[in-house]
């Protein structure tokens, strides 16, 4: 999906964060002034935001041996970059379960 964006710089996000603010966003792409790649943790390992400043360049093994839902998916995602300048932003808690909405502040 981000090869296929023409030009960047491009950010993606999670629908299930309810702490999102704008102001999130905002610094995502300004760290993308400086960086290749930018990321939002979550604390379970995950990330809730992905963003490239030349989304055309991603490798093609970008999301290739990612073990999605565990507490590795942002380090093995990191590793598929190895050269690229790599910035993050706030860390935000996701929605994965039922469990996790009391822990959420909106």
């Amino acid at each position: 999906m981000l090869r296929s964006v023409p030009y960047g710089p491009v950010c993606l996000i999670g629908a299930d964060i309810p702490g999102i603010r704008p102001d999130h966003i905002a610094q995502a792409f300004a760290q993308l002034g400086h960086h290749d790649a930018v990321f939002g943790p979550a604390p379970d390992g995950g990330y809730w935001l992905i963003g490239l400043k030349h989304p055309h360049r991603a490798p093609p093994r970008l999301f290739k041996d990612v073990r999605w839902s565990t507490e590795h998916a942002l380090a093995d995602t990191i590793a598929t970059l190895p050269d690229h300048r790599i910035a993050r932003v706030a860390t935000l808690r996701d929605v994965d379960t039922v469990d996790d909405l009391p822990m959420t502040k909106a």
